[in-house]
C-alpha cells in the first residue's frame, strides 16, 4: 500500500494503517469505507448523502433536504456528488483489498436509493483497483484561489488526468485554447448575472453562508449573507469568476453519450478520480458551477469546448496554486450513517 509519490510534501496523517482525516477512524470494516465518502467533494458543499451500512452491502441514500431546487433545479449537479460518493467507497475497499460491486438504482423507479455497493472482504479488487489514491482522499479540497496562469500544466500531468479512469461512457476534454477561455469567462459572468438577478436563488445561495459551510466566521458568513440576499452581487461576483476562471491554465470538460441519472453518477465517479490524480501531482481544481447551472450557457459552453453531440455534464479549472488556508467542514461520520440492523 505504499508508492513513490510526487505531490505535497505534507502527507496524511495515518490510524491502524489507514489515512486519517478530521475524525477517528471507525472500528468497522464498512463504516470505514464511508468515512472517506462523506470526504467527498460535492456541488457546494451541500454533502446530500446518507448510508445505511449493512454487513455486506452499502445502501447510498439521496438526502433531498439538500437539494438546492433553485441551483440545481434537475438535480444533476447532486446526482454528480453522488456518483463522487460511490467512488469514494469503492476506492476505500480497493486499498482495504476487498472487491466491490454497484448496483445503481437498485430499486425501479425510486432515485432516493441511489446505489447498493456490495462488499466482499475477501476480494477480489475490481480490474481498474485504484487504491493507492486514499492517500489523496484526505488531502484533496477544492481551491477557490487565483491559479498561477505563467505555469502551465505539464504534458506528462495531462496524460495521468486523461487515464485516471475509465468510467461508463465519461469522456474527459482538456483545453488551454485561450480564444476559449476568453469565451468561457464572458459566458460565466453572464450566468452570475442572470442567476443573481433571481431572487429565489439570492436567498437560496444565503442560506448556503449562514451554514458556514465555506469557513469563514460566524460574523462574516452572516454580512455576507446579508449582502447576498439585498445587494446586487452578480456582476462582482461574475467579474471574480470570470477571473478565476481566466487565470487557470487548463479547463476540464466531463461528457457522456445519453443524459440519464446514470449518466450523471458516472459523471461524478469519474470526477472523483480526476480530481484525486491532480491532488497526486500538486495541482489545484475547481469545478465551474454556474455557467452549468444556466440551461442556455451549458448549451453555449458545450458548443465553445466541442463536445460535439454529447451531453455536457460537468466542467472545472485546474491549475497550480497555493493550498486552500481554510478546508470546507464535513458532516458528523455518526450523523450520515444508519446500521441496517438499527433500521429493520
Amino acid at each position: 500500500m505504499t508508492e513513490s509519490i510526487k505531490g505535497p510534501a505534507a502527507g496524511p496523517k495515518m490510524s491502524d494503517g489507514w489515512y486519517v482525516s478530521d475524525e477517528p477512524l471507525p472500528v468497522h470494516p464498512l463504516e470505514r469505507l464511508v468515512y472517506y465518502a462523506r470526504l467527498a467533494p460535492s456541488s457546494h458543499n451541500r454533502q446530500p448523502w446518507k448510508f445505511v451500512v449493512g454487513e455486506s452491502e452499502i445502501d447510498l441514500f439521496a438526502d433531498v433536504d439538500k437539494w438546492l431546487r433553485v441551483a440545481d433545479r434537475d438535480r444533476r449537479e447532486m446526482f454528480i456528488s453522488l456518483g463522487c460518493a460511490i467512488e469514494s467507497i469503492r476506492i476505500a475497499a480497493d486499498y482495504a483489498g476487498y472487491g466491490t460491486a454497484v448496483r445503481h438504482f437498485p430499486v425501479m423507479n425510486n432515485e432516493s436509493l441511489v446505489a447498493r455497493i456490495t462488499v466482499n472482504r475477501n476480494g477480489p479488487k475490481r480490474d481498474d483497483a485504484v487504491g493507492h489514491l486514499l492517500r489523496y482522499m484526505t488531502l484533496r479540497h477544492t481551491s477557490h484561489r487565483m491559479f498561477e496562469p505563467a505555469r502551465p500544466v505539464s504534458e506528462v500531468d495531462r496524460k495521468s488526468l486523461y487515464n485516471a479512469f475509465q468510467i461508463g461512457e465519461v469522456a474527459l476534454q482538456l483545453t488551454s485554447d485561450p480564444g476559449v477561455f476568453s469565451s468561457l469567462a464572458q459566458l460565466e459572468t453572464r450566468a452570475d448575472a442572470q442567476l443573481f438577478a433571481d431572487p429565489e436563488y439570492r436567498l437560496e445561495i444565503s442560506g448556503w453562508l449562514s451554514r458556514d459551510l465555506f469557513g469563514a466566521s460566524w460574523l462574516l458568513s452572516k454580512l455576507g449573507q446579508l449582502a447576498i440576499e439585498h445587494l446586487p452581487m452578480g456582476n462582482r461576483v461574475g467579474q471574480s469568476d470570470a477571473a478565476r476562471l481566466s487565470s487557470a491554465p487548463l479547463v476540464g470538460i466531463l461528457s457522456t453519450k445519453g443524459d440519464r441519472r446514470v449518466d450523471e453518477l458516472q459523471t461524478g465517479e469519474a470526477y472523483l478520480r480526476v480530481a484525486l490524480v491532480a491532488e497526486r501531482y500538486d495541482l489545484r481544481i475547481q469545478p465551474v458551477s454556474q455557467m452549468v447551472e444556466v440551461p442556455e450557457a451549458r448549451a453555449e459552453a458545450a458548443r465553445l469546448c466541442g463536445v460535439g453531440d454529447r451531453v455536457l455534464q460537468h466542467m472545472f479549472r485546474i491549475g497550480h496554486a497555493q493550498p486552500d488556508a481554510v478546508r470546507t467542514d464535513r458532516e458528523p461520520l455518526a450523523s450520515l450513517i444508519v446500521r441496517a440492523e438499527a433500521r429493520s
